[in-house]
């Protein structure tokens, strides 16, 4: 016998709540990656920084919409949580391409399963104010994943930054640090 589709309708103070804890949770792991990729891989720190204020840009939302519900309980950040990031988890620097890669499937991953959860919570909302930001993070992080996952193919295809840079040619110009000239190129594939 087929079970039927039973949605789950959370309350507004649920929702919000859910979101924020997500969403603090998500600023708070970009903020770590920022710093963890920082030392061999600044392009890559921009990268997740810029997520990062994303986050905070869906948090101050969440708190506007919060406040208009009246509801601000459920989104106020206690001195605890603006700090946790800090000791929550240990903090590990990138160390070489394999990691990197790894790391960024881990948070492509992420990204794509917070789309999901958006997408649940627009097709179980029942609270017209909250309508809109589900809609609008929804689209933000399916342009996160969206991202992410560009920016993982390019990497396949571009000279990783840790490898290191060939030695010129006697009489030829020394190339200034990170600069690549067209003969040191990999052909693309």
């Amino acid at each position: 016998m087929k079970q039927p589709n039973i949605a789950l309708t959370l309350l507004p103070q649920e929702q919000l709540t859910l979101v924020h804890s997500h969403e603090t949770g998500e600023l708070q792991r970009y903020r770590r990656l920022t710093l963890g990729f920082l030392p061999l891989m600044p392009q890559v720190s921009r990268l997740m920084a810029s997520l990062g204020l994303q986050c905070e840009s869906r948090l101050a939302s969440l708190r506007q919409v919060a406040a208009r519900m009246e509801l601000d309980a459920c989104v106020a950040e206690s001195p605890h949580e603006l700090h946790s990031y800090v000791m929550e988890q240990p903090h590990c620097f990138v160390t070489d391409e394999d990691m990197a890669e790894q790391v960024l499937q881990q948070t492509l991953h992420a990204a794509m399963e917070a789309c999901g959860l958006f997408q649940w919570l627009i097709e179980t909302n029942a609270t017209p104010e909250l309508h809109r930001p589900f809609v609008d993070f929804t689209q933000q992080k399916e342009s996160e994943a969206r991202v992410l996952l560009e920016f993982l193919e390019q990497r396949k295809h571009a000279i990783p930054m840790t490898e290191p840079i060939a030695a010129p040619r006697s009489g030829a110009p020394t190339p200034a640090r990170g600069v690549r000239y067209p003969r040191q190129l990999r052909k693309v594939e």
